[in-house]
């Protein structure tokens, strides 16, 4: 029986962290990373259980307290974080992780030192130095990466000695407590503590600017490390196994960051020598030529467009026009403005307009690794549209235009001019070869690094200084202004397409008679639905359907929006009912008998011109067959083509309204005339 019993809890703790690590393998892809948050913490939850269920609880009273005391506030300051506030909340949670792992590795030794074995001894006074040194390494990235602390780095004399010397005696003080007597391990293990949380301030206070990617993935990699001593010492081997996979986590990302940087960890931690903040950041100043691969002579550049002091969102504008290629460069700035949804806007604008438009996405930019594609992932963006620096870096060179969004080190030529400087041989990204560039930054100058950017005294750059919101939103307007989009195919009511005998003026209401009447309602959402935000609307919009006696289901087309799967997160995230969501090989067959096919935002993927024509980039393409309905409402931006640039024959359809504009503002006046009409 005993044996029986062990077997099974084996089997127990390999299902967990069989979970475990498919919630880490699901980070692998944008799109699947919040199921792969879930199904980690549903493994951790499951952990909690087990070693619940087979140790048991002693104060049950002490451990409730102890869970609300953790969960309430967690919940609030997760509720209550924003994106820009992402990187110091992981920072912070890699103390949370280290400091727990200080306290467990502490009672263990408190509590038992005399009967542990060596093995588990030594683990603990390892874990209590590591999850000490995680704690106050992690306090001060968190203070640094929220502000409250200098972001640049803070060097004090003889910075590296202090540094070895501390680790040094941190290493003698832990080697002395596992020998020393019964009666003076409490001092040794006191020492240990002081040293351990001066050690983390130490080394992290000098890391600052570009580095800090590089300190967080290195704090994620103690915390797991700590974490598995934790393990060893209670003879947990769950505690083990997803401390230890934490720590090799952290420790892969820390080499990728490290190589983005150019430079090896010690050398992140322990500079060869003291940074300059002066003579670095000339740019093109400096008496020795600039290195092979550098933006070519005046007289080899592209035509200029004329760059006029009175208003540069002009230029800007006429650059935007004229280029077919563009790349765009994010960077913190784009985090702290929290322009991320204005640049997206700003890349459909230029996709529109037939322009070739990709994302140039730096390893280290922002404050933790993956910074970029977080917030942009956040805005909708296509993720064929992102880029790595080694993939991207030999296209500049072919780019008409190159925007800057709020980058500064990571775009910086001095990178590559000069020497000594924090960012000397730093890989950056060569928007300075692009024939132009327009730069939306707050101000010129230098970054965390303390260099001056060359890249913007070069002739071909035009400054938009100021809030990035505010700067992309200006450059979009003017966009607008001299290029505004064709609506020829809009009728003189603005509802879009329709037939000279169709007898409703007011195709609102036209629209809110057949979705009252209605009894099967399919409701199609498309990109247009992402872009305008407005599947929390179109929800609300289906439920109040719903509760009036209609039958609705949401048809969801595979290639619908910027990625897989996109309109199931979105419409998740507005907490649809899953029952709800039909594939289009399922949906298909019931357009025929549906009284509304209602869309949100979706072109191509209804366009019956991929089954009428040959030859079109849609032609052939399975779509949701929402011409078969007896009526259909398209809630669409504009009936303008979609990204294939096929016109959609829908739109004329006698049997098609059109509501065109917002639309989360159209959902809203739909719901607002169901209501009415009740």
């Amino acid at each position: 029986m005993p044996q029986t019993y062990a077997f099974g809890n084996l089997v127990l703790d390999f299902c967990v962290i069989g979970i475990l690590i498919l919630g880490i393998w699901l980070f692998r892809r944008p799109f699947l990373a919040k199921y792969g948050n879930l199904a980690a913490a549903f493994a951790l939850l499951c952990a909690a259980i087990l070693v619940i269920s087979r140790n048991g609880i002693m104060h049950p009273n002490i451990v409730v307290f102890c869970l609300l005391a953790g969960a309430v506030p967690g919940v609030w300051v997760a509720r209550k974080i924003t994106m820009i506030q992402i990187p110091a909340m992981v920072a912070f949670q890699h103390g949370a992780g280290g400091i727990a792992a200080f306290f467990l590795s502490l009672a263990e030794l408190m509590r038992g030192f005399e009967h542990l074995g060596a093995m588990n001894e030594i683990s603990g006074l390892l874990g209590l130095a590591i999850g000490a040194l995680t704690f106050s390494g992690s306090m001060v990235a968190a203070g640094k990466l929220s502000g409250r602390l200098g972001q640049t780095p803070t060097i004090l004399p003889h910075h590296t000695r202090l540094v070895m010397a501390n680790l040094g005696a941190m290493i003698v003080l832990v080697i002395a407590a596992f020998f020393a007597p019964a009666g003076a391990v409490l001092v040794f293990y006191l020492l240990i503590i002081v040293l351990s949380i001066l050690f983390g301030i130490v080394f992290s206070i000098r890391i600052g600017g570009a580095d800090m990617p590089v300190l967080i993935s290195f704090l994620n990699a103690t915390a797991g490390v700590a974490a598995a001593f934790c393990g060893m010492i209670i003879e947990n081997q769950l505690l083990i196994a997803c401390g230890a996979t934490v720590a090799a986590s952290g420790s892969i990302l820390t080499h990728v960051m490290c190589k983005a940087m150019n430079r090896s960890l010690f050398h992140v931690f322990v500079p060869k020598k003291r940074p300059e903040k002066s003579g670095a950041g000339s740019g093109t100043e400096p008496d020795t030529p600039a290195l092979s691969g550098l933006a070519p002579p005046a007289a080899e550049q592209a035509p200029k467009v004329e760059k006029p002091a009175s208003n540069p969102f002009e230029t800007a504008a006429d650059l935007a026009r004229n280029a077919e290629t563009v790349i765009i460069v994010p960077g913190y700035g784009m985090a702290v403005a929290q322009a991320q949804f204005d640049v997206i806007e700003l890349s459909s604008k230029l996709v529109s307009m037939g322009k070739k438009v990709v994302f140039a996405i730096h390893p280290v930019a922002g404050r933790m690794p993956g910074h970029m594609n977080v917030l942009l992932a956040e805005a909708g963006v296509d993720y064929d549209m992102l880029a790595e620096m080694d993939d991207i870096n030999p296209a500049f060179s072919q780019t008409d235009l190159c925007f800057v969004i709020g980058a500064c080190d990571v775009v910086n030529p001095a990178a590559m001019e000069t020497d000594g400087s924090p960012i000397s041989g730093m890989p950056i990204l060569r928007s300075h070869e692009a024939k132009h560039v327009v730069c939306c930054n707050l101000d010129d100058k230098p970054g965390y690094s303390g260099v001056e950017n060359s890249l913007y005294k070069n002739s071909n750059t035009v400054m938009l200084l100021g809030n990035a919101k505010e700067t992309i939103r200006q450059v979009v307007e003017n966009l607008s202004e001299e290029q505004p989009h064709e609506k020829g195919a809009r009728s003189e009511t603005g509802t879009g397409i329709q037939p000279q005998d169709r007898k409703q003026e007011n195709f609102l209401d036209a629209a809110v008679v057949q979705l009252v009447s209605a009894q099967k309602i399919i409701i199609i959402p498309g990109y247009g639905m992402a872009l305008a935000q407005a599947q929390f609307k179109v929800v609300e919009l289906a439920d109040l359907l719903a509760s009036m006696g209609a039958q609705v289901a949401f048809a969801i087309h595979p290639v619908a929006g910027r990625m897989p799967g996109h309109m199931n997160v979105l419409l998740a995230e507005a907490e649809v009912d899953y029952d709800k969501l039909v594939e289009m090989d399922d949906i298909n067959p019931a357009f025929s008998q549906t009284d509304v096919a209602l869309i949100f935002g979706a072109c191509d993927v209804v366009n019956p011109a991929a089954m009428e024509t040959d030859g079109s980039p849609i032609s052939g393409m399975p779509i949701l067959r929402a011409h078969e309905a007896k009526t259909v409402v398209v809630c669409n931006f504009d009936a303008n083509p979609g990204y294939s640039g096929v016109d959609n024959t829908l739109y004329a359809d006698p049997k098609t309204i059109m509501l065109l504009g917002d639309a989360a503002a159209t959902a809203s006046d739909l719901i607002a005339g169901v209501k009415k009409a009740q």
